[in-house]
This record gives C-alpha cells, structure tokens and sequence, in this order.
C-alpha cells in the first residue's frame, strides 16, 4: 500500500504539471495572435496596388480670360461730326439691334458695345461694334476671322493693325484687330468692296487711341 500512494502522488504530480504547462502554453498563442493582428501604434497598413485608396489631387480650374468692358457711347465710337463728314443723311439707327449669330453678337457677348446707323433716304444702314477682349484670346478670334475672311490692308493703320474683310448674303464686312486690343466690326449693304469702309474703319480706330 505504501508504494501504491507513492505512485498514486507522482501520477497526480505529473497530470499538475501537464496542465500547467498547456495552461501557459495556449495562453502565449493567444498573446501572440493579438499581437500580430493588432498594428502597433504609428504604424501603416500597405495601400493596394490598385490605387483604389489613394485619392486624385483635384485639378485647378484654368481661369478664363476676362475681357475689358467697352462703355463708350454710339456718338464715341463714331462722331455726329464724323457721320456728317461721310454721308450726312445717316444718324443713329433708333430701330437697331444686334441680329442674332452675327459678328457683332459676339462683340456685344465679349463686354463690347454694337450701334447702328440709317440713311434717311436710302434706308441703308451700317454697323459698328466695339469690343476689348483679354490678350491671351486676341490671337484666336483673329485666328478664327481669318478663316473666313480675306486679310486686307488699311492705308495709314498703326503698325501692328491686322484686318479682314468678306462679303456674305450681299453685306459686306471689314473686322479690324487694332495694335492697343481693340476689336472692331463694322458692315453694311455698301460696303462690297474693302474701300469702302475704310474711311469709317480709320474714324474709328482713331476715336479709340
């Protein structure tokens, strides 16, 4: 009997001894499995390949290019004087508007001012608009008139003056990019030849220096 407790005790002192030792051992693992799914502080996770985490810088918006507003009225753009000189039965136009589509549409579009003229006898009318538009656009418009239009010289224009003429559904049409920004339209059913406007083109480029 003795030696039966005897080995009875170092059975019981074994089976302890395993216990403890699991016991310890699962809970490492669980300690070593937080440890590993929990990012320590200050650290990062990889970003995916993919770029889908990453955001796009947002692009910034190209200004668009302002013009400068024309606030000159019709007797600056074009003097009584200056009417008389070329046909006096012509005077303002009290029944002018800007037809839609046209070029002076889109002077009056760019900040510009349109006016128009008649001839008391005739009926016969001519146009003026006036516009400023920014420099960084200049080149185009004059770009896109000179697609359609013939370049023309204008006797005794300042030097860097560029401007073009065509004739369309029997009006004819003299468009004048002046060397200090200004844009000008001027037409009529007169005028079917260049020459024609020119008188009214240098009247007015002059009241605009």
């Amino acid at each position: 009997m003795p030696l039966a407790r005897r080995s009875l005790r170092i059975t019981t002192a074994l089976l302890a001894g395993v216990t403890a030792t699991a016991l310890f051992t699962g809970c490492a693992s669980q300690g070593s499995s937080t440890a590993k799914d929990t990012p320590k502080a200050g650290s990062s996770t990889t970003a995916p390949t993919d770029g889908s985490a990453t955001e796009s810088a947002t692009p910034t918006p190209t200004p668009t290019p302002t013009p400068t507003p024309v606030t000159l009225q019709q007797g600056q753009v074009w003097t009584a004087q200056q009417v008389y000189d070329f046909n006096p039965n012509f005077s303002p136009d009290p029944d002018y508007k800007v037809q839609a589509g046209s070029a002076a549409e889109q002077l009056v579009k760019l900040q510009g001012a349109s006016f128009g003229w008649v001839n008391q006898t005739s009926g016969q009318t001519i146009e003026i608009a006036v516009a400023h538009p920014s420099a960084d656009n200049v080149d185009q418009f004059s770009g896109q008139v000179a697609g359609k239009s013939q370049q023309v010289p204008i006797d005794g224009a300042p030097a860097g003056t560029v401007s073009y003429f065509n004739v369309a559904g029997g009006v004819g049409t003299l468009q004048v990019f002046t060397n200090n920004g200004y844009w000008i339209v001027i037409d009529s059913k007169m005028f079917l030849e260049p020459g024609d406007s020119y008188e009214v083109a240098s009247d007015v480029m002059g009241n605009l220096q």
